[in-house]
């Protein structure tokens, strides 16, 4: 982390951040936000670039502002266990722990906004609305996390790969819900998250294609063709 290109926002370029209502620095006003602006540096990720290591110290606070986060663990044989996905506006990290406690990589082009914790909290020592923020978006964040959980140990293959794709449908910035969209994940790492095989998410990947419910397009891109019906199946 101590390689990130340091890129001082003004106010102006808060203001026409793509993520300025998402993020936990919008219960910020014009005055308070100019001054945490100035503390706040950017970086840019690559596909498959990790972001910050469990057990490294906790330096940053981040916030997506473009792409998605893959939120792991590693299991004791080395495997990846895919615990959620972070989309544009969501927070990475947070002010307590000493050290990071999950592996966070970007999927794609990723471009994240990142904040020091200790300037955070010096920050909030005359700004305290920050951290209100924060708190209500981590509580937002595991109320996220909760539906998860219920989705992984409720729904059926067919169920969670429907709210799966939803999800993802949910977080593009389309013009219409229609309009095609890149799957971030491999085909393994979708079946890693949602607790599948491989193959029964290649053959439910089928089955909706079949139904006509999904289409897919070369470069991983897929286009969500009866939302209605896919939402009902969800």
């Amino acid at each position: 982390m101590n390689n990130i290109t340091s890129n001082h926002y003004n106010l102006d370029k808060c203001n026409n951040c793509p993520v300025r209502d998402l993020s936990f620095c919008n219960a910020l006003d014009n005055s308070a936000l100019e001054e945490f602006s100035a503390l706040s540096k950017t970086k840019s990720f690559q596909d498959g670039q990790l972001i910050f290591s469990e057990g490294k110290t906790n330096e940053y606070l981040g916030s997506v502002v473009q792409g998605i986060v893959k939120i792991y663990k590693l299991l004791d044989d080395g495997r990846q266990q895919i615990v959620s996905l972070g989309f544009p506006g969501d927070m990475l990290g947070n002010i307590i722990d000493p050290e990071y406690n999950y592996f966070a990589e970007s999927v794609g082009d990723t471009k994240i906004c990142f904040y020091q914790v200790a300037r955070i909290n010096s920050f909030a020592e005359s700004n305290p609305e920050i951290y209100r923020s924060i708190l209500s978006k981590t509580t937002e964040q595991l109320g996220h996390a909760r539906e998860w959980l219920l989705l992984l140990g409720r729904k059926t293959a067919q169920e969670k790969i429907a709210s799966f794709l939803l999800l993802l449908a949910e977080h593009h910035k389309g013009d219409s819900p229609d309009q095609a969209f890149k799957i971030p994940l491999k085909r393994q790492e979708i079946a890693d998250f949602l607790g599948l095989t491989i193959e029964t998410v290649s053959r439910h990947f089928s089955n909706l294609k079949s139904k006509q419910l999904i289409r897919e397009y070369a470069g991983h891109m897929l286009a969500i063709v009866d939302y209605d019906q896919l939402k009902a199946l969800a």
